[in-house]
C-alpha cells in the first residue's frame, strides 16, 4: 500500500508542476491560435479583394448589352467569362457568401457554352441574369469586407440588371465598347 501511496504522491506532484507550468504554454497556445486566425483572416479578405477585379459588375454590363441590345458575342467573352468562373472556383470564399457564390456560379456555368458557340441567342437569358447577380454579388462582397451581415441571394424571378444610367462609381456606360474586357485578356487572354 505504501508504494500506492508514494506514486499516488509523485503523481499529484507532477500534476501540480504540470499545471504549474501550463498556464505559460497554454497562454502562448492562445496566442499562437489567436495569431494563425487573424493571417486566415487577412488571407480571406485579401482573397476576396483580388476577386473583385475579375468579377467587376461593368464587363456584364458591356457583355449583356452586346449580346441583348446587339445580338452579337464580343470575341473577349469566353475568355472574360471563364476568368471570373475560375475566380469564382479558386477563392476560399467566407460561409456567409458561399450560396451567393453558387448561385453566381451556376449562371456563369448557363453562359459559358453559348459564349463558346458565339450564339447570342442562347446567351441572352443567361448573360441578363448573370448581370444582375454580378451587381448583387459585388453588393454581398463589399457587405462582407465592410464587416456587416450578408443577406441572402436574390430571388431570380423578376431580377434585372441595373440600366446602364443607374451604374455608380463603375466609369463610362460606353455601350458599344468591350474596353472594361480587353485589357485583361492582353497577351492572348486564358481561354
Amino acid at each position: 500500500m505504501r508504494g500506492f501511496a508514494g506514486l499516488g504522491a509523485l503523481i499529484a506532484v507532477a500534476a501540480a508542476l504540470c499545471s504549474a507550468c501550463g498556464g505559460g504554454w497554454e497562454d502562448q497556445v492562445a496566442g499562437v491560435q489567436r495569431d494563425a486566425a487573424e493571417a486566415m483572416e487577412a488571407a480571406q479578405r485579401a482573397q476576396v479583394l483580388a476577386a473583385l477585379e475579375p468579377l467587376d459588375p461593368l464587363r456584364y454590363h458591356h457583355l449583356d448589352g452586346m449580346i441583348r441590345e446587339q445580338g452579337t458575342v464580343p470575341g473577349e467573352a469566353l475568355a472574360w467569362a471563364t476568368r471570373a468562373r475560375e475566380t469564382l472556383s479558386w477563392i476560399g470564399w467566407p460561409g456567409e457568401l458561399r450560396e451567393h457564390v453558387a448561385q453566381y456560379a451556376e449562371w456563369l456555368d448557363a453562359l459559358l457554352p453559348a459564349l463558346r458557340n458565339g450564339d447570342a441567342e442562347a446567351a441572352s437569358e443567361p448573360s441578363r441574369l448573370v448581370h444582375a447577380l454580378a451587381h448583387t454579388f459585388e453588393a454581398a462582397l463589399e457587405t462582407w469586407l465592410s464587416g456587416q451581415a450578408v443577406p441572402a441571394p436574390p430571388e431570380l424571378a423578376g431580377l434585372e440588371p441595373p440600366a446602364h444610367d443607374e451604374h455608380d462609381g463603375h466609369g463610362s456606360d460606353d455601350h458599344g465598347s468591350m474596353d472594361g474586357m480587353s485589357g485583361d485578356d492582353e497577351g492572348g487572354g486564358d481561354g
